[in-house]
């Protein structure tokens, strides 16, 4: 169940960007923000599966790109984002270290 926590973010901003994308008319205007904000959380997510503590560091590098660049929504969205990705960071370092 653990593992599925690491990647859900990243599966829950996929359907966002797809739905807007199917709104928009496809993903041709997609700038190179949206596409980063799509890369950042599945390479989190990928690397958190994997055992790989630092991997949060990409969930929380896209919640304070989201901070800095949004306004008042995103940036409680970047701040939720950071923190949810540094907890997860925190606790894949325990369960490596239990190992």
């Amino acid at each position: 169940m653990r593992k599925f926590l690491y990647i859900m973010p990243a599966v829950l901003i996929c359907m966002l960007y797809a739905l807007l994308a199917a709104l928009a008319g496809g993903f041709g205007g997609f700038q190179l923000v949206a596409i980063v904000n799509i890369c950042l959380p599945i390479l989190a997510g990928i690397l958190l599966r994997n055992n790989k503590w630092w991997g949060c560091l990409f969930g929380a590098a896209m919640g304070a790109l989201l901070f800095f660049t949004g306004r008042t929504a995103a940036r409680i969205v970047g701040i939720a984002l950071a923190v949810y990705y540094i907890a997860m960071g925190i606790v894949c370092a325990f369960s490596n270290k239990n190992q």
